[in-house]
């Protein structure tokens, strides 16, 4: 026999081997399980799911029958009618009504299985015009223009980017200067990059518009002079309620056809020295009082900056929360998908062949994003619920904005690649709109860079982080046997163990820390008594600060996770937790790269893998079932996709 044909035996007498290492695993450490869907939807959602049930039942209105063949003005239109359909049927509770976080919550998160448009919709119009109203808007303010809001009488977006500045929010150009004699602000565009862009509603859906602009007010010793008090918001009238014609002094353009989410008209706004009272300073933190004197309750202009913008941080938040919900309509499409589609497998043609969600390549493909699908989710959870606390301690704004930062980045991020992973596990179906994978790819892209940046949101995290992980020497790992990596025994129950992968990921984080302070004090040092920002020493050493950032926010998503799993009696959470941890430690470039563990480790790792793999396989229906996606908000190839195609179906929408 040749030396290529000997070792093309011993592959495959390996592989058919009972006694191969996944197998191993299956019998002696990871047994089998049986999950509960209903359990699982219970820890995924709660009890009360009525907002989420009545959401999905308007869905099933002929208004929103999915649409694809149709321009970007059908598109537009399509879209407000839609949300017009939702605030009258009760999308938000009336002013006058208690809060009810719960229902708004609900609502949204139902929109975001449903389609991205809708949903940013939702968040820019519900979430950014009307929550920065009511977050930092006076009283009268909130009487006078939330109840409009609220039923889209009076639709608004939220004016913040600009053509030259996007995640750089602190240095955005337009000007609003306190006029002392007429009593008004007056807000204007003074350069090109100046102009407010791809403001989500500007171009034709808003009448109302919360403008972010830098205040200039008389210096207090000299009035010649201008005192620069940071960036603040207003409340203002984009066009006339009664015609739709734009205002004098405003210019409005269309930002055009996109690669996706063209539901969404975005648009550019110039302001030409318009005129604002006073009372539409949205003033909570800082803004000229009835004695036309500025005061604010923070002493610093970034203090400030901090408060008034924790509204962006919660739009992060829903767009975490967003993803999540995208990413299970996707796993549950393709998976759904998978368990239908035979391919290979049969000796002879038409015999039945091979399921390809059978196949373990499939479940390699998919089942590590499921499990890290349901880890996110609590995550995202966590921080949704933070958003709706009330936040009076700089400590607590601190923590949220870099939470809801790297959670945006890292989910995001994680919906592409779930989108990327499905579509591929599709076929050619994936490509198909009306199985809907591929529209949303198009529709999804911009999440990763609308409302900051992932990698800027990421020098953030590292930023806010540094301090709070400053270690002047490696921790020891504490569920590590030895000290020193080399000749390292573990059994499976240990790298198993959630307290063993804590320690891990905690470990990462200090390790990446260290290096991130050797290198930003020997930069400080280099300096030689000049000043060099410490975004500016970060940027440096990008690889890394994004290294150390990803850590923390990896970290407190799988400690979030423990939490639910160490609450759940019923034991329903460990092989999905077990699974999204042992596959960031098995590819985890960072992880593998510094040799926490030793090869041997690093191998058995992956053995384990596989077998959690296997048993996440044996209750995918339960594990998919519990997100609780309605057949009418997914693809025809999660269903009777052979049906679908008939010569009279209705495949070509």
């Amino acid at each position: 026999m040749t030396l290529p044909a000997l070792r093309l035996a011993a592959i495959a007498g390996h592989l058919d081997s009972p006694q191969d290492p996944v197998s191993s695993a299956l019998s002696t450490s990871v047994p089998p399980i049986q999950l509960n869907r209903d359990t699982l939807s219970i820890l995924l959602d709660g009890e009360d799911q009525t907002w989420r049930k009545w959401t999905f039942e308007q869905l099933k209105q002929p208004l929103f029958k999915y649409k694809y063949n149709i321009t970007k003005e059908e598109a537009v239109k399509l879209n407000q009618d839609r949300f017009r359909y939702l605030a009258v049927h009760g999308f938000r509770q009336k002013w006058a009504e208690p809060s009810d976080p719960a229902k708004y919550g609900g609502i949204q998160e139902a929109l975001s299985y449903y389609d991205n448009a809708l949903s940013t919709m939702g968040g820019a119009h519900t979430g950014l015009y009307s929550g920065s109203i009511r977050e930092l808007g006076s009283e009268e303010l909130k009487a006078k223009y939330l109840p409009l809001a609220d039923s889209f009488e009076l639709p608004g977006c939220f004016a913040l980017t600009e053509l030259g500045h996007g995640s750089n929010t602190r240095g955005i150009e337009t000007e609003a200067h306190w006029d002392a004699e007429q009593g008004c602000y007056i807000i204007n565009t003074p350069k090109i990059t100046a102009q407010k862009y791809w403001i989500g509603a500007a171009a034709e859906t808003a009448i109302m518009s919360i403008v972010w602009a830098q205040l200039y007010v008389p210096h207090p010793e000299d009035s010649s002079k201008w005192e620069h008090q940071g960036i603040h918001a207003f409340l203002v009238p984009l066009r006339d309620r009664a015609t739709r014609a734009i205002l004098p002094g405003i210019t409005i353009r269309n930002c055009g056809m996109k690669s996706g989410l063209n539901g969404m008209d975005n648009g550019r706004i110039w302001f030409d020295k318009v005129k604002v009272p006073r009372t539409m300073c949205l003033d909570k933190y800082g803004g000229i009082n009835e004695d036309g004197v500025y005061e604010s309750m923070f002493q610093s202009k970034e203090q400030r900056f901090g408060g008034q913008l924790v509204n962006l941080s919660e739009g992060r938040v829903g767009l975490a929360v967003s993803s999540i919900n995208m990413s299970k309509t996707a796993l549950t499409i393709a998976i759904r998908y998978g368990q239908t589609r035979r391919q290979f497998g049969a000796k002879e043609v038409g015999q039945l062949e091979t399921r390809i969600m059978d196949y373990n390549l499939h479940q390699r493909r998919l089942y590590p994003l499921l499990a890290q699908t349901y880890a996110m989710h609590f995550a995202a959870r966590t921080i949704a619920k933070l958003k709706d606390t009330e936040k009076t301690e700089l400590s607590e704004i601190k923590q949220f904005h870099v939470i809801s930062s790297g959670l945006k980045s890292l989910h995001t991020w994680h919906l592409l690649d779930t989108l990327q992973a499905t579509r591929e596990a599709c076929g050619g179906q994936g490509l198909k709109s009306s199985n809907r994978i591929g529209h949303m790819k198009a529709d999804c892209d911009p999440m990763v860079t609308y409302e900051g940046d992932n990698q800027v949101m990421l020098i953030t995290v590292a930023k806010g982080s540094l301090s709070d992980y400053s270690p002047k020497k490696l921790p020891v790992l504490q569920s590590f046997n030895k000290d020193k990596f080399a000749g390292q025994t573990f059994s499976d129950a240990t790298l198993l163990s959630a307290e063993w992968q804590l320690d891990l990921f905690q470990h990462h984080v200090y390790a990446t820390s260290l290096r991130l302070g050797a290198a930003v004090a020997k930069t400080r040092a280099a300096l030689d008594g000049s000043s060099l920002s410490l975004d500016s020493i970060l940027d440096q050493h990008a690889a890394l600060s994004q290294e150390f950032a990803r850590a923390v926010i990896e970290h407190w998503i799988l400690n979030e996770f423990v939490m639910v799993e160490k609450q759940d009696k019923t034991g329903s959470m460990t092989l999905v937790r077990q699974l999204h941890a042992l596959w960031k430690v098995d590819m985890d470039a960072n992880m593998v790269r510094r040799r926490y563990v030793d090869e041997a480790v690093q191998e058995r790792v992956r053995d384990l893998v596989g077998a959690t793999i296997h048993r996440v396989h044996e209750n995918v229906d339960a594990l998919v079932g519990a997100f609780g996606v309605p057949d009418h908000l997914l693809g025809s190839i999660a269903g009777d996709w052979v049906e679908a195609n008939e010569v009279d179906g209705d495949e070509d929408i």
